[in-house]
């Protein structure tokens, strides 16, 4: 293995060891295992992002990889992302529970906020203040990102207000915990 897909391996692994530590998740796979070459992506479905998961279900097997375009792959943010929706797809499998791309964005909001509190950033709300739109984004996805923004940030504000910086963290990963677990259709009207 090349020295960068190495490292990239490396940080998807330790995204991944941080969300389930933070959720308790125990999820056998590893997406680091997962990894493809974005041109491996694209061959499989057209229209796909510079970066992102790959999901295709056929008779009742679902198949996924995780790619990085060279410009993302040293991204915390990106890697984090892309780490949280293929956790979450696999843990929502595991759990024979469907789960929408709305649902995994907001997760994913959810889940930078929730790595950022728990390693005591300054700001962990900064990420939703800070968001800007790449060029290009169709209209309909960029729909579903705002949407899946706009929740998680009225969620984790909420959360900020409840738990403050000094304050319970155990209260706090006690409700990540068991809000990662609700019903994802339950998540976006609970925020």
């Amino acid at each position: 293995m090349d020295p960068g897909r190495a490292r990239l391996a490396r940080r998807v692994a330790a995204a991944q060891r941080r969300l389930a530590e933070i959720y308790r998740l125990e999820v056998p796979l590893w997406a680091s295992d997962f990894l493809l070459e974005p041109d491996q992506a694209r061959a499989q479905r057209k229209g796909l992002p510079r970066t992102g998961l790959l999901a295709v279900e056929e008779e009742g097997t679902l198949w996924l990889g995780l790619y990085f375009d060279p410009r993302d792959a040293s991204d915390p943010a990106a890697i984090l992302e892309e780490t949280s929706h293929w956790v979450a797809v696999v843990w929502h499998a595991a759990q024979e529970r469907p789960v929408s791309r709305l649902a995994l964005e907001f997760q994913a909001d959810v889940d930078r906020y929730a790595v950022a509190r728990t390693a005591r950033h300054r700001d962990p709300l900064r990420h939703f203040r800070q968001l800007r739109w790449l060029p290009g984004v169709p209209r309909g996805v960029r729909g579903r990102y705002r949407t899946a923004h706009t929740a998680a940030y009225r969620y984790c504000r909420r959360l900020e207000s409840r738990y403050p910086r000094r304050g319970d963290l155990p209260g706090l990963l006690h409700e990540l915990r068991h809000f990662y677990r609700s019903r994802p259709d339950r998540k976006l009207v609970t925020a």
